[in-house]
């Protein structure tokens, strides 16, 4: 196969949290949508970039745009910093709870008209600094500092390339898989997550196309071959 394709690992250099539900407290499922990787990755196609475009979200659009496809991600249980045991405690994926006071509009206008303070209290779940998570991209290696989460922290990437060759029938994905990218194949088995913009599926079967990827150390990958249909600027051939 002559398209790049990449065992990616994104460390982050700060709290990084999204919200994922939220009922009082704001808790983020354990896995990154590929909808948002693609997006921090694919910083070069300018038209994508809607910081300033309204609220309504344009993913098919958007998609066709891409030129690097990225699975969801999970996160890792990597070798903690010696000597360190206050990041070690913390170390791998761990969420803590944040709390933050806030003030709605009806609060304030009671603060301003009854002179009483009533704020409102709340909390997030967070990854704690210095978590890394896994996914695989193809397309082409993107930027090494990329910026995601609901407040945009910096998050650093480091690329391994893969040698793969092209294969179809039945095999059980190395990665979980967004339910939009099974539109050109079948999907035998797996867990079902909710999740914004779209459901993922763990430990996923799959009847279709796919890659068979080797690794500097000769472990074996197997990843789903994107719908060409919905991105059409990627180069999987």
């Amino acid at each position: 196969m002559k398209a790049e394709v990449y065992l990616v690992y994104l460390t982050v250099h700060d709290f990084f949290f999204y919200v994922s539900r939220e009922l009082e407290v704001g808790m983020p499922l354990e896995y990154i949508s590929n909808t948002a990787l693609m997006y921090a990755l694919n910083t070069h196609i300018t038209s994508a970039q809607r910081l300033v475009s309204g609220t309504k979200p344009n993913y098919e659009e958007d998609f066709k745009k891409f030129t690097i496809y990225a699975t969801p991600a999970i996160p890792i249980v990597t070798r903690p910093l010696a000597g360190n045991k206050r990041i070690n405690r913390n170390y791998g994926g761990a969420l803590v709870k944040i709390t933050y006071n806030s003030i709605g509009e009806f609060l304030a206008y009671a603060m301003e008209t009854e002179k009483i303070n009533i704020p409102k209290i709340g909390a997030y779940y967070r990854f704690t600094p210095l978590t890394t998570f896994k996914f695989y991209i193809m397309g082409g290696k993107g930027p090494s500092v990329i910026r995601i989460g609901k407040k945009y922290i910096q998050a650093r990437l480091k690329y391994m390339s893969l040698q793969c060759i092209g294969k179809h029938g039945t095999y059980r994905c190395s990665h979980p898989v967004s339910f939009k990218d099974l539109t050109e194949s079948k999907l035998v088995s797996g867990s079902v997550v909710p999740a914004l913009p779209y459901p993922i599926i763990l430990n996923p079967v799959i009847e279709g196309e796919y890659l068979e990827c080797k690794d500097l150390y000769a472990s074996t990958h197997y990843i789903l071959v994107p719908p060409r249909s919905l991105y059409e600027s990627l180069d999987t051939d």
